[in-house]
């Protein structure tokens, strides 16, 4: 039966450390795909940003070829019309004008790291460019030519300059036609990247919303139903107690009777004497003066053995039958008899009756014997009256401490309850409030209402983490007593402003049962709270040594420390806490001591048996 429980327990902790691991698991991974949304959001919002900037430069630059082939027309136009001098001026201006419009040219066409404009990948830009080079080749060259002649004062030549300036002025208008095909289409690629953009914004923005609701589905709603049938176990805890107090009641029953059978053990037992010989029909023909003296009575004659024991009439009668049968089938006869003497006073008599027999076998004598046990029965009496006190007591004292964890459960529920009123509740609710308050249409309001969405939940997971790790740290269940007492240590440093440190100074590791590490668990975790709450310690120490016998933890705080005897175990700002810190202790066969002193802090230490002794349980 007991392995069927611990083979029942084993499978119970199983599954409870999957579900919370598959939980964990859900929550990780939750974040981890909102996290990634929010980077890839952010990496193509700053991709299309740096688009947008070299998509500026892009029609920046465009818009000033249109605006420099038409200064080389103009320019060409005045050198025709100018003198010398005034020409020279105007033709530096055209050289420059000519060496910044082919550069421009071939950034648009080929790419310009340094001006910030990639290579285009759009086949529409590519064949616009295609259709204009030929214009654009036409008027770089005949700007050229013009340039060329003139510089070297060839007066001569400007008949045959006509021909180059007919040129540009016949192809600068379909270049111009051409660059604003390539403009419009560069605004047009543009808008069509910003439409990608919202589009993958508003799928982004549905998966962290979907992964919100999963969240909800898989992670909030199984845990406040974890947390139900935590409550529920508490509940049914209580009823366990109840059990516990009637079986240690039956515990004690048992006991009783022990005391019993020692101290009739253990009394002396007064000898025997003969007090009556009678023939074999139990006919008396002799009393002894001893039973005379204490027995007989001044109107009582004594004719057979049953009027010894006071019987009389129809019930002497019936003794007789039956003791005559006795000794016909060669037995003695033996019975305790409590009658009264001659004082009134009851006496409880041993009587043996023993038959002797003749030369032919046959019952000749019947001589009765008997041992005045009244001394010893009112020894066991008086030992059963003192015994049912001290078993009373303990009853009483066990029905208190059955109080006292019921009332510890009550209060764990409350607190759990509050917790989950008070922080949870209140998350779920500010959460659904904010998810119900979202509005597609507003792209900046909702992604700050997503990043509020997302810290509340991380505010969620974390009371939740707190809740379940006051409930049954998986830790402990998972890695033994040293990694839960460590990661105790460490969540409460964190949630606390108290400084609290953990060693392990003899590197135990040894594992133990779960009741054992579950209650020593409990019991560190009663002192550091206390620690904290009531002490006011700033400093919390928890240690750990071994040896071959036993394991002794230690927890010293230096706060406000009080008055304390070796054996009070309660006191008024401590509550029942110590109280149930030693009932832990003694069910695990373990011993508490507390020391404290006002303005001195507090030690408490803990001895844990390592070797299973003799009345202990196993461990």
């Amino acid at each position: 039966m007991d392995n069927t429980n611990e083979r029942q327990n084993i499978v119970r902790i199983y599954t409870q450390h999957n579900q919370f691991s598959r939980l964990r698991a859900y929550y990780l991974l939750a974040l981890s795909i909102i996290a990634l949304s929010i980077i890839i959001g952010q990496f193509l919002v700053q991709r299309h940003l740096r688009e947008q900037e070299s998509d500026a430069h892009i029609v920046n630059m465009a818009g000033r070829q249109r605006m420099l082939s038409q200064k080389i027309s103009k320019l060409i136009l005045l050198i025709n019309r100018l003198n010398t001098k005034e020409r020279d001026s105007l033709l530096k201006e055209l050289a420059s004008v000519n060496t910044e419009w082919i550069e421009n040219n071939t950034s648009l066409r080929y790419g310009n790291e340094a001006a910030a404009i990639p290579i285009s990948k759009s086949k529409a830009i590519n064949r616009l460019f295609l259709e204009n080079q030929p214009v654009f080749d036409s008027i770089y060259f005949a700007s050229n030519r013009i340039y060329s002649q003139l510089k070297n004062g060839d007066k001569s030549s400007y008949p045959f300059l006509e021909n180059d300036m007919r040129t540009v002025l016949k192809h600068e208008p379909i270049f111009l036609r051409h660059m604003d095909s390539i403009v419009y289409t560069y605004e047009k690629l543009a808008s069509g990247k910003i439409v990608k953009l919202k589009r993958t914004e508003y799928i982004l923005f549905g998966i962290s919303l979907l992964i919100i609701i999963l969240e909800v589905l898989l992670i909030f709603i199984p845990t406040t139903r974890k947390v139900n049938e935590t409550l529920i176990k508490l509940i049914k805890s209580e009823s366990d107690a109840q059990q516990m107090s009637k079986e240690i009641g039956a515990l004690y029953a048992s006991l009783e009777e022990s005391y019993e059978r020692i101290s009739g053990i253990t009394l002396p037992v007064a000898p025997p004497r003969l007090i009556a010989k009678s023939d074999k029909g139990g006919n008396l023909y002799y009393v002894s003066d001893y039973y005379l003296r204490s027995f007989s009575h001044e109107e009582q004659r004594y004719k057979t053995i049953a009027n010894l024991f006071g019987l009389a009439g129809e019930a002497a009668d019936d003794f007789n039958d039956q003791l005559i049968d006795v000794v016909s089938n060669l037995k003695n006869w033996h019975k305790e008899l409590v009658y009264s003497d001659k004082s009134g006073e009851k006496r409880h008599m041993d009587i043996h009756i023993i038959p002797i027999y003749n030369q032919e076998g046959e019952v000749d004598v019947l001589q009765v014997f008997a041992a005045d046990m009244t001394p010893r029965r009112l020894a066991e009496q008086d030992m059963y009256k003192k015994d049912r006190a001290e078993i009373e007591r303990k009853v009483n004292e066990q029905k208190f401490r059955s109080i006292l964890v019921l009332e510890g459960q009550e209060e764990e529920r409350k607190r759990i309850a509050m917790n989950i009123h008070d922080g949870i509740g209140q998350m779920l609710t500010s959460l659904k409030f904010q998810t119900a308050s979202i509005d597609l249409s507003k792209t900046k309001e909702t992604e700050q209402k997503l990043l509020d969405i997302n810290k509340l939940i991380k505010d969620i997971i974390q009371e939740v983490r707190i809740v379940t790790f006051n409930l049954k740290p998986p830790v402990l269940s998972d890695y033994g007593l040293v990694a839960g007492l460590k990661n105790l240590v460490q969540e409460i440093d964190k949630l606390s402003n108290n400084r609290l440190i953990f060693e392990n100074i003899t590197d135990f590791q040894q594992r133990l049962s779960p009741k054992v590490e579950n209650n020593i668990y409990r019991i560190v975790q009663e002192a550091v709270n206390n620690a904290i709450k009531y002490a006011n310690s700033p400093t919390v120490l928890v240690s750990l040594e071994h040896n071959t016998d036993e394991l002794i933890l230690t927890i010293k705080d230096t706060g406000v420390g009080f008055e304390s005897k070796s054996t009070d175990l309660f006191h008024a700002d401590y509550g029942h806490g110590f109280l149930n810190m030693q009932e832990r202790a003694t069910y695990i066969n373990g011993k508490l001591l507390i020391e404290s002193k006002p303005g001195l802090g507090t030690i408490i230490k803990l001895f844990v048996p390592l070797k299973n002794k003799p009345g202990n349980i196993a461990i």
